[in-house]
Order: C-alpha cells, then structure tokens, then sequence
C-alpha cells in the first residue's frame, strides 16, 4: 500500500496458528493397518495374549514404525475405545441416568468375540481400567457441564462419574455372559433404572 505523501506504509505479517496441518496420507494409511491388524487379532485371541510383535507382523510393519504412532499395545486399546466406543454414549440433557448407552451395548453385543477377548484371563484387569477410565472422562464432562448449567444432582460427590462409570461396565460384563443375550434396550432400561434413582436431584 502507499499512502497520499507516497511513502509506503509497512505491511504486517501475520502468522496463523488456527490452521491445523492436514494428517499425511502415508501415517493415516499406516495408522489404519495397524488399527485393522489389532482389530482382527483382538476378535481371534485374548487380548493379554497378543504382543506388539503379532500386531506389527499383520500390519506388515516394523516395531519402530507402530512405536514412533502408539506409546504400547494398551494405548492403541485406548485411543480405539474413545474413537469408536465413546461416541455411542449419548448425552440424555434433562435425564436424571446422564447417557443413552443403547447404542454402546448393541455395538458390544455384535463384536461379543472381540469384548470377550479383552475381557479373558488376567488382561482383563487391564482392559477394565482402560475402558472405566474413558467412561468416567466421559461421564465427569458430562457432570461438569450440568453444573455449569446450574441442574444439580445428588449425591454430587465427586464419585459419581466412577459409579456410573462402574455400573456400565458391570452391565457389559454380564451381558457378555447371557445366553442368551439381554437387548440393548433392556439394558438401556435396567442402566437407567439403577443410576436415575441414585443419581436423581433430592
């Protein structure tokens, strides 16, 4: 730009830090046939069973590639639970039970073999923590946000996102072992009967 005496004004350069580079080709295509290769090994043997090494070989890639994507073969579990799983916990605003896990349980019920596999021998203490510990993320925003709302709950300890957390998991442990098996929506019912009494506002 020039201004009217002709002098040239200094032209300001601004850096974005809002845009957000797009993910490489090449690691999505990587990070997919390591997901797909855990996927499929998780549905044929028990989880505490498979080691990174069986994961690599049917992704067809070395150690250090699945390390330099995935800290452990837990964080892979991790990261494939809050992608796929979480988002089928459904936020009920203006229920006392918080989530509308319908969609969750018919998901855990369709891959039973993959469940059971993550549920089976001493992996399981594991595989319980992982997925208890993404459900009372979930939970815990979902109780934050209500407060900021001003709806109260009783108990509001800060327990509550652990208990419906644990009561969820205890759902899918016993559903897993039903032959045969309960629906998604008489889970549904019996998660929302037991946390809408406890959690409801007194």
């Amino acid at each position: 730009m020039t201004s009217r005496r002709g002098a040239k004004k200094p032209v300001a350069k601004h850096k974005s830090h809002s845009v957000a580079k797009p993910e490489d080709p090449r690691v999505a295509k990587t990070r997919a046939r390591i997901n797909a290769a855990f996927v499929e090994l998780v549905g044929r043997r028990a989880y505490f069973r498979i080691r990174v090494s069986d994961i690599t070989r049917k992704a067809r890639v070395g150690r250090a590639t699945f390390y330099a994507h995935f800290e452990s073969k837990d964080a892979l579990l991790k990261e494939q639970f809050i992608a796929v799983v979480l988002p089928r916990v459904i936020e009920l605003p203006d229920q006392p039970c918080l989530v509308d896990c319908t969609a969750l349980f018919a998901h855990i019920l369709a891959s039973r073999d993959i469940y059971s596999s993550l549920a089976a021998g001493p992996g399981r203490v594991v595989t319980d923590g992982i997925v208890q510990d993404a459900l009372e993320s979930r939970i815990a925003a979902l109780v934050a946000a209500r407060a900021a709302r001003g709806i109260g709950m009783a108990p509001t300890a800060a327990f509550v996102p652990r208990f419906v957390a644990g009561t969820i998991l205890a759902l899918i442990a016993w559903s897993l072992e039903q032959r045969p098996a309960p629906t998604p929506a008489a889970l549904q019912t019996a998660y929302a009967s037991l946390i809408g009494r406890a959690l409801r506002a007194g």
